[in-house]
């Protein structure tokens, strides 16, 4: 029992030491934020990207910021005097649409948090390219900056991805209807090797969404919103036979209902809005 309030009384002291001892200034020294001093790149990032969405565009990158996928690839970044124009095509098509639809606070909290641009086309080993990734609903990846020329079937690519990508943010948030998987369950790793065409006549929007059901989700959400009403019907009609077109309308109505009950999303007048708004950034 002596030896415990021995120790306690060496201790007592030590720690009372502790509490006042000064520790001293710290050397850490944190830059004050010079918005002055940003390029008119880096100006319009900060404005349109990093205060209202907190999402940091990287422009300027070296190959630790790829993939280890991308990594063994022959990837560029892109010229600065594409970075804007492209961003602005991305803003107009995708963060300007949900903002409206949904609201600026909600997009903030469920948007990836960094948008990083490739100069260059990043080729697949089947010689097909891909226009972007996504990592966890994280960072988002887009090729092919350097090539951006404003037009039609270019912006609709990009904003097609941009959907795509978002979809699968906003399923892992909350899922979609079991029952939609079982409308058409053959999903395949094999899709390469089928047209959409073929696809379409099995139910499945694109060949990609004959992957996975959670890409034939995306696929869905992202094909509908980059086709005009018109267009979007032409698309399912032409599937080719009963079936198939009864499958997609059921696939179709499962995700009206998603976004809507969801995400206060009104699938039909939203596909207008986006569509609009491809239309616009392509007459830039």
């Amino acid at each position: 029992m002596k030896k415990i309030f021995l120790w306690v009384a060496i201790c007592l002291p030590l720690l009372a030491a502790c509490d006042k001892e000064d520790l001293g200034a710290s050397d850490i020294h944190v830059p004050e934020f010079d918005y002055a001093s940003l390029s008119e790149t880096d100006k319009y990032i900060y404005d349109n990207y990093t205060v209202p969405y907190n999402v940091a565009v990287v422009y300027r990158w070296n190959q630790g910021d790829m993939s280890s996928d991308d990594m063994r690839k022959n990837l560029v970044p892109p010229r600065e005097d594409q970075v804007k124009p492209f961003l602005d095509m991305i803003k107009q098509v995708w963060v300007d649409t949900y903002t409206e639809e949904m609201g600026a606070q909600t997009l903030r909290e469920y948007i990836p948090k960094q948008i990083l641009l490739v100069g260059s086309s990043s080729y697949n080993d089947d010689g097909s390219t891909t226009g972007g990734t996504a990592e966890g609903g994280r960072q988002i990846v887009l090729y092919n900056v350097n090539e951006f020329d404003f037009q039609l079937s270019q912006i609709q690519s990009y904003a097609h991805v941009m959907h795509h990508e978002f979809a699968h943010i906003l399923h892992q948030t909350v899922e979609y209807d079991s029952e939609f998987e079982k409308l058409t369950p053959a999903y395949s790793s094999s899709w390469m090797q089928m047209s959409d065409e073929t696809a379409r006549s099995q139910g499945f929007i694109t060949a990609y969404a004959s992957s996975s059901a959670n890409e034939d989700f995306a696929e869905m959400v992202s094909q509908m919103l980059t086709h005009s009403p018109e267009e979007w019907d032409a698309l399912i009609e032409g599937a080719g036979n009963a079936e198939a077109v009864e499958h997609l309308r059921s696939k179709e109505a499962i995700v009206i209902s998603y976004m809507k009950n969801n995400w206060n999303v009104d699938m039909e007048t939203f596909q207008v809005d986006v569509m609009e708004a491809i239309e616009a950034a392509a007459r830039q």
